[in-house]
């Protein structure tokens, strides 16, 4: 199990009632997003203005859609944005961030698949 089910439902509340919450954009993020046509740039100061927990596979989800995307939704996850410090959730989202990172990390290093060639035989 990834996430504290009971944690993670209680920030996401908070994170309602809190609406919109300012946040930076990350590397991960923009990059993702300037293949869909996007102008963004590193630490571009976004709002979530959305926020639904897709359980331990997709974590806590936030809207975060620039002005210039449109109609084009970006939701991405909490992970993937840089809380802005002095924000009252900062402190808690942070922390969830960096325990979801750390329980996520093992994971991403397992390989998803072996290739095994023989070995050639000494005459």
């Amino acid at each position: 199990m990834i996430d504290d089910y009971a944690k993670a439902m209680a920030l996401v509340k908070k994170m309602k009632a809190s609406l919109p919450i300012p946040v930076r954009a990350t590397g991960e993020l923009v990059r993702a997003l300037k293949q869909y046509g996007a102008q963004m740039v590193v630490s571009q100061e976004l709002a979530i203005t959305s926020v639904i927990y897709m359980g331990d596979e997709g974590g806590i989800m936030c809207d975060v859609t620039p002005l210039d995307m449109g109609k084009t939704p970006v939701v991405c996850s909490l992970t993937h944005l840089a809380v802005v410090p002095g924000h009252p959730l900062a402190v808690e989202m942070r922390d969830y961030q960096v325990a979801r990172a750390r329980k996520l990390a093992p994971q991403r290093s397992k390989p998803t698949s072996y290739t095994i060639k023989p070995r050639k035989r000494k005459r």
